[in-house]
Parts: structure tokens; sequence; C-alpha cells
């Protein structure tokens, strides 16, 4: 079983009423569809990821000298984001 339906029978569960359960089932796809829709645009492409190493290297000089892989990926990640949404 599909996470998406996993979290569709968590937010919709089966009842013993039949009718309700039929009610539920158009609202369980549609929540199970929206889910997968969202985890598609989420994805990482290689194009992404190209965009990220480049990034990656203006953040070294951007930070100046050693800096923690936490900070350094962080900080890539953050402006990743920032470049995505525009």
């Amino acid at each position: 079983m599909s996470k998406a339906v996993e979290k569709a029978y968590k937010a919709y569960p089966l009842t013993e009423d039949n009718h309700l359960n039929h009610e539920r089932n158009a609202k369980r796809v549609g929540f199970q569809q929206g889910y997968e829709q969202a985890e598609k645009d989420l994805e990482l492409t290689w194009e992404d990821v190209r965009e990220m190493c480049k990034q990656s290297v203006l953040v070294e000089i951007d930070l100046g000298g050693l800096v923690s892989d936490e900070r350094h990926y962080t900080e890539v990640l953050k402006r990743f984001k920032e470049r995505k949404e525009k």
C-alpha cells in the first residue's frame, strides 16, 4: 500500500455504515490524488540537483572559509528554494 493510500485511509477510515463508506471513498480518492500530485510537485529533478550543485559553489564563496556541512547545505537549500519560487 502506498503512502498516499495509507494517509487517505487514515483521513477517511472505513466504517460499518456502507452509505458513509461510499461518501468517504470519494473523498479518499480525491485525497489520494492530491497527495500523489503534491509528491510529484515536490520531487527533485536532475535539473534541480544541477542547480543546487551550482549554488553550492556560490555558497562556499559567500560564506567564506570552512563551514560545517550542515550550515553549507542549509544555505544551498534555502537559496535553491528561493530561486525555485520565482
